[in-house]
C-alpha cells in the first residue's frame, strides 16, 4: 500500500512540475516571433473582423506594424475608414512602407449576409491569417426570458455564426494557399465559455461553440491533408480587456487592448490550438479553477452585479 501511495504522489508531483515548467516556458521563454511564418509569399494579407474598436482594432494595428497588408471588417463605414486612416498614417514598423488596407462592411448580427460574395471580393489575394474577433457583449438587468427571440438570434449570429460562415466561405482559398505556405485561422474567445456568470448565458454558449468549431476544423483539415499542408486553427481565451465594452482602466488582470494584441500576435504559430496570451488572464483562470466552487460562483456573481451597476450609471449619464 505504501508503494502505491508513493507512486501516486510521484505522478501528482510530476504533473504539477510539468504544469509549472509549461507556464514558465510559455510566458517567459517561448519564442514570440513565430508569426513570421505567415509573412510569406507575395503581399501577405491578414483579415480582422470587428476591427473598429478594442481587440480587433489593436490586433489590426499590430499586424500592420509587423508587415501585413490588411482586410478589415466593421459595420460603420465612417468609423472603419477612420481606423484605416489612423493605421495608414504611419508606415509599417517592419517594412518601412505604407501597407495596403482593404475593408468590407457587414452587420454581423443580421441575416442575409453573402459570405461567399465577401470571399470572392478578395479572391487571389495571399491571405495567410484570419482573425475572427467580431462579437457582441452586454450585461444588464434583463433575465434570459425577458429578451425577445430576435435579440437572442442577434447574439448567436454576431458571436458565433458570422465567424463560422465567414471562415467557411474563405476555406477554399485558404486551403489552396496552405499548400504553399502556412495559414492560420484564429477565433477570439472568452473565459465565459467555461464559467457560469449571470446575465451572459448566450454569449458564453456562443464562445463555447466557437471553441468547438476551431478545434473541430483543426482536426478536420488534417483528416486527409498532411499537417504541413493544412490550415491551422487556434482558439484564444480572453479575460478582461480595456475596450468599448469594458472601460475600466487597465491593470494586471485587465489588459489594455494594445498590450493584449501584442501578446496575442506573439502566440501566432506557437503550435497550440488553445492559448491564453496574457499572463494576467492565466492567473485569473488559475484562481477560479483552484478555489472552492462556491467561492468562484460568488466572485462571478459579484462581478456581474458590478457590471450591471456600471451599465445603469452609464445609461443614466447618457440620458
Amino acid at each position: 500500500m505504501s508503494k502505491i501511495i508513493y507512486y501516486i504522489g510521484l505522478i501528482v508531483c510530476l504533473a504539477k512540475l510539468r504544469t509549472i515548467l509549461d507556464f514558465v516556458w510559455f510566458y517567459f521563454l517561448r519564442p514570440t516571433n513565430r508569426w513570421e511564418k505567415y509573412l510569406q509569399g507575395p503581399s501577405p494579407y491578414a483579415v480582422v473582423t470587428g476591427a473598429t474598436d478594442g481587440i480587433g482594432k489593436a490586433t489590426a494595428q499590430e499586424l500592420y506594424d509587423k508587415g501585413f497588408n490588411l482586410i478589415l471588417h466593421g459595420r460603420n463605414e465612417n468609423k472603419l475608414k477612420g481606423v484605416i486612416e489612423e493605421i495608414q498614417s504611419a508606415k509599417s514598423k517592419r517594412t518601412g512602407k505604407v501597407q495596403d488596407v482593404k475593408y468590407f462592411l457587414e452587420d454581423a448580427s443580421k441575416v442575409g449576409i453573402d459570405f461567399e460574395g465577401i470571399a470572392r471580393r478578395f479572391e487571389g489575394l495571399n491571405v495567410t491569417i484570419l482573425v475572427n474577433n467580431v462579437g457582441m457583449y452586454t450585461i444588464g438587468l434583463e433575465r434570459f426570458d425577458e429578451w425577445t427571440e430576435e435579440v437572442h438570434m442577434e447574439y448567436v449570429r454576431a458571436n458565433s455564426l458570422f465567424s463560422t460562415f465567414l471562415t467557411r466561405a474563405f476555406l477554399p482559398s485558404l486551403r489552396a494557399t496552405a499548400r504553399a505556405r502556412p495559414v492560420l485561422v484564429v477565433f477570439i474567445g472568452s473565459f465565459g465559455d467555461e464559467t457560469a456568470m449571470p446575465r451572459i448565458t448566450l454569449y458564453s454558449a456562443a464562445k463555447h461553440f466557437n471553441r468547438r468549431v476551431a478545434l473541430g476544423l483543426h482536426a478536420d483539415e488534417r483528416f486527409d491533408i498532411p499537417d504541413d499542408k493544412a490550415i491551422s486553427f487556434m482558439y484564444v481565451h480572453v479575460g478582461q480587456v480595456n475596450s468599448q465594452m469594458d472601460r475600466e482602466p487597465p491593470n494586471f488582470v485587465r489588459a489594455s487592448s494594445e498590450h493584449f494584441a501584442e501578446k496575442l500576435v506573439g502566440t501566432f504559430g506557437c503550435g497550440r490550438q488553445i492559448v491564453i496570451p496574457y499572463i494576467g488572464h492565466y492567473v485569473v483562470k488559475l484562481v477560479y479553477t483552484t478555489i472552492p466552487e462556491f467561492l468562484a460562483t460568488k466572485m462571478l456573481r459579484d462581478s456581474a452585479h458590478e457590471q450591471v451597476e456600471r451599465a445603469i450609471k452609464e445609461s443614466k449619464l447618457r440620458s
